[in-house]
């Protein structure tokens, strides 16, 4: 029965060791979103702590905005013994689509940025009603 063990052993670790650099890809936290309706807007806040104003962007797509924070780093070592030169680097995307009920007015829609805490401000469109007359 050992054997078998051993077998199965080497097979999860092969499996694990494949998929390692997936991990990170994973294991992201989506970051928290909160959003209060107002007689004449919709707030949504978002925590971002760790990112500066460059690192997050904001996208208007219909009736959805999307909220993505992009982080990357980079870590460089030289090896003068061997002549090796290394350099990776990493990026992550974290992103969150809030919907709303209404198309979102782009020239309306404001949003700041203070102390990772990201503040957009959605006005609701005023209706456009039209009385119809009936012959």
């Amino acid at each position: 029965m050992q054997p078998l063990h051993d077998f199965m052993k080497r097979m999860d670790n092969a499996f694990n060791d494949s998929f390692k650099h997936l991990q990170h890809h994973f294991h992201t936290k989506p970051f928290r979103v909160e959003m209060e309706e107002k007689d004449h807007a919709y707030i949504v806040k978002a925590e971002l702590p760790g990112y500066s104003r460059e690192q997050v962007k904001l996208e208007i797509i219909g009736n959805q905005i999307r909220i993505a924070a992009k982080d990357s780093s980079s870590l460089e070592g030289k090896d003068e013994k061997n002549n090796q030169y290394t350099k990776q680097e990493s990026y992550e995307i974290r992103e969150r689509y809030i919907t709303l009920p209404m198309t979102i007015p782009e020239d309306k829609t404001t949003a700041t940025f203070r102390h990772g805490l990201l503040k957009i401000t959605i006005p609701k469109e005023e209706e456009n009603r039209k009385n119809i007359v009936i012959e």
